[in-house]
């Protein structure tokens, strides 16, 4: 197959597919000025982060950080399979054979935990403060989690406990100077999304009081965004080809935070509410990555099998546990007799777009082509109220599971549960 870039026209994908359809891809001359595409251009060097083996047919190629812009993979013509953990910057020619080529994006870090809600200089857990959020992204990191803050500069009096930092987003597999041409043969091209990385905890709530939204815990952060597919152009070449590309799954929201526990005279807190399956540090929640980004490209020239596919919304995050009583509860507890509630659960994220890109053909290439939409995340159970104390007393109630998803649309997280009562019948016994 000759690298020369040749011009192409977009397919028109139609908007349902029955299972094992042929759908037929335009040839060049039906809309050529219509577009111009970029030149493959030669890379400068090898990249230096790939290791070369030789496996009897052909080579085994890992890059353990993918491709960068300006350097090349080479293969040979017998039957390859080139591996790359992260973004396709630069370019593959892939040579002769039946080759297997799979790309991955890299994944985007956990959200850090949310600091404790405390009093004064009572604070527990100081040292778990968010500071870790975002270690294994890189780039891509999650975030911080917010600080829990001094009962003395707050309104709550147990202290407002921080919220969980969101996931980094997912990285793209092939960006858009990313090339991949797969040259003769019958080859398999895998293309991933970077999931994104999971919602940080929520952090737990401070000692309690009379109000019940006092000393909560904190709420869990959103999931992280699942990264694109494809960005840039990909050439399967001559043969019978299997392509397929899928945005990056989101990451799970974070668990809600404990509620603060109660004291003799005060109630405990309710749990935090869990994260939502998608969003990150940009929305309240958001979809799975898209397969076929605006800027992919597909060129057909063989008897190509092409699926494109969204990634899936995360699951929401489980609620947080209403804080628990104290023993030495008393009568004067009256009217405000119950622990804190469980936290509701995260909503689940939405599935990704699977293409908003093109897929297009030379020579007349004919093509089977699969669009599949990704599917919605669950959403997450609620967390149980809280127990009470004492002879008498009652456990909190368990939190109700969340919906499942129902295709590309996530579930509703679970009511938390109602907390328990505290023990009345050790007051009593006390007080008289």
């Amino acid at each position: 197959m000759s690298n020369r870039p040749r011009r192409a026209v977009p397919a028109e994908v139609p908007s349902a597919f029955k299972p094992g359809t042929r759908w037929p891809l335009p040839g060049a001359a039906v809309l050529a000025a219509a577009f111009s595409l970029i030149a493959v251009q030669p890379a400068d060097a090898a990249a230096p982060s790939c290791t070369r083996a030789d496996n009897g047919s052909g080579v085994n190629i890992f890059c353990s950080r993918g491709i960068p812009a300006g350097m090349t993979v080479d293969g040979t013509e017998g039957n390859d399979r080139i591996v790359l953990t992260g973004a396709l910057v630069g370019t593959i020619n892939a040579g002769g054979g039946d080759d297997t080529i799979i790309i991955t994006g890299r994944r985007g870090g956990n959200g850090g935990k949310g600091g404790n809600g405390y009093l004064g200089e009572a604070r527990s857990d100081r040292d778990i403060d968010g500071s870790d959020g975002g270690k294994n992204g890189g780039g891509n990191g999650g975030d911080a989690g917010q600080n829990g803050a001094d009962a003395r500069t707050s309104a709550r009096a147990g202290g407002s406990a921080g919220t969980g930092g969101p996931g980094g987003a997912g990285g793209p597999a092939v960006a858009e100077t990313g090339v991949i041409n797969a040259g003769q043969g019958d080859d398999t091209i895998t293309i991933t999304g970077g999931n994104g990385g999971n919602g940080g905890e929520g952090g737990n709530g401070g000692p309690g009081s009379t109000n019940p939204a006092d000393a909560r815990g904190g709420a869990g952060g959103n999931g992280g965004q699942g990264g694109i597919g494809n960005l840039g152009r990909i050439n399967p070449g001559e043969g019978s080809n299997t392509i397929t590309i899928t945005g990056g799954n989101n990451g799970d929201g974070g668990t809600g935070g404990r509620g603060g526990p109660g004291t003799a005279e005060t109630r405990s807190g309710n749990g935090g509410v869990g994260g939502n399956g998608g969003g990150g540090a940009f929305d309240a929640n958001g979809p799975g990555g898209v397969g076929n980004g605006p800027t992919g490209t597909i060129v057909s020239t063989g008897d190509d099998d092409i699926t494109v596919q969204g990634g899936k919304g995360g699951r929401g995050g489980v609620g947080g546990k209403g804080g628990d009583g104290q023993p030495s509860a008393t009568s004067s507890r009256e009217g405000v007799d119950v622990e804190g509630d469980g936290g509701a659960g995260g909503i689940g994220g939405s599935g990704g777009v699977a293409n908003v890109g093109n897929i297009m053909s030379e020579n007349g290439g004919r093509s089977a082509v699969h669009v599949v939409e990704g599917p919605g995340g669950d959403g997450g159970s609620g967390g149980d109220g809280g127990d009470g104390s004492g002879m008498g007393s009652t456990s909190g109630l368990q939190g109700q599971g969340g919906l499942n998803a129902i295709a590309g649309t996530g579930g509703t997280g679970g009511t938390g549960g109602a907390g328990g009562h505290i023990g009345t019948e050790e007051a009593a016994r006390r007080d008289s």
